[in-house]
């Protein structure tokens, strides 16, 4: 495809990603973790089925002039099908080195995390 622009840009937790040759076969799972190293989105089953690797997708709707967000499966979900949308993970909720979400706090002060793989899913 001559003359086509192959740049995918995006945003991840408020950053922009800007990647002149992005892989089309790659999921954004596999993006998030080996490229942005974002390790909170985990791979559970791989099949969408357990939520381990859900991220929240955000985009402007012209129309009704509102920023939708949609819970996704980051390992079906191809990288490049993000391209113009703001991505957030669990790194992009909180943290303790700036400050926790609510929900993150209330999780922590019950004692409910376990393994890691669930856990940062509730949040998202």
């Amino acid at each position: 495809m001559e003359g086509a622009n192959s740049t995918l840009v995006f945003f991840v937790n408020s950053k922009k990603v800007i990647d002149n040759s992005p892989n089309p076969e790659e999921t954004l799972l596999q993006y998030l973790r080996l490229k942005l190293r974002l390790c909170g989105t985990k791979l559970g089953c791989g099949e969408g089925g357990c939520g381990a690797c859900t991220v929240m997708v955000s985009r402007y709707n012209r129309t009704s002039n509102t920023v939708q967000h949609l819970a996704v499966n980051a390992c079906l979900t191809p990288v490049c099908a993000v391209h113009g949308l703001a991505v957030t993970t669990v790194e992009g909720i909180g943290s303790t080195k700036t400050r926790l979400h609510p929900v993150q706090e209330r999780i922590a002060k019950a004692h409910g995390s376990q393994c890691g793989f669930c856990t940062p899913v509730f949040k998202v």
